[in-house]
């Protein structure tokens, strides 16, 4: 029964640190195209 515990709590560690590295890559990545975009936004704004 142990070892089954031992198990899922490891399946749980690296399905969440699996979860938190993902998010973190998206994050960082979605925060440089938003930039982007806006800075492209706003070069077509300036431009009439």
């Amino acid at each position: 029964m142990n070892l089954w515990l031992v198990f899922w709590t490891l399946m749980l560690v690296v399905a969440g640190g699996s979860f938190a590295v993902i998010t973190l890559i998206v994050s960082v990545r979605g925060v440089r195209d938003l930039r982007q975009w806006f800075a492209s936004l706003s070069r077509q704004n300036a431009d009439p």
